[in-house]
């Protein structure tokens, strides 16, 4: 079941769902809540070539949003994060999710991995992938209201844990950990 607002604002203030480094009610939504992109995104260095069955380490331009400017052109593909820091309970599952007027910019926030679990032990942030598939030029800054993040109560509580290729309570963009061993959990 999904959660309305009444239920994500009532969870918020229980703290059942926690969110780090400020809240801000007016974010919530009617089935969701608001989120705001981080200062800092990564840009990919061009030219590179990705194997996925040998490890590996990207190489990206990190950029302070609040110390430059960036325009997201057409076509282009950056990370980011949101600047919230999500955690939830073993029985309540985030999931990630675009905004409408971003979206009819031509702007995706993520491309497949939008599932962000009750098993972290720390609040961290959901990485963006973003996109721009549009014809825009767009101007991304800090705080822009990026992303909705929706919560959906879960019959039963997740109990399996799972090593993440991240570790606990990622606090910023991070980008793809082509050096871990799929053997070693997800």
């Amino acid at each position: 079941m999904f959660l309305s607002h009444i239920s994500i604002q009532k969870y918020i203030g229980e703290g059942k769902i926690i969110i780090k480094p400020e809240f801000d009610a007016k974010n919530i939504r009617p089935v969701g809540l608001r989120l705001h992109l981080a200062k800092d995104i990564l840009i990919p260095e061009a030219g590179q070539t990705v194997d996925l069955q040998k490890p590996q380490k990207l190489k990206y331009v990190e950029l302070d949003l609040t110390k430059s400017e960036f325009y997201l052109e057409p076509n282009q593909f950056i990370l980011g994060a949101t600047h919230e820091a999500i955690q939830t309970p073993p029985n309540i599952l985030a999931i990630l999710d675009g905004r409408s007027t971003i979206a009819r910019l031509g702007i995706t926030t993520h491309i497949t991995a939008s599932i962000i679990d009750g098993t972290f032990e720390e609040p961290h942030v959901p990485v963006l992938e973003i996109k721009n598939v549009g014809n825009f030029k767009i101007r991304l800054r800090f705080k822009d209201p990026i992303a909705m993040m929706v919560f959906a109560e879960i019959k039963e509580s997740v109990t399996q844990k799972v090593k993440s290729r991240y570790g606990g309570g990622q606090s910023k963009v991070t980008p793809p950990n082509l050096e871990y061993r799929p053997e070693d959990g997800e």
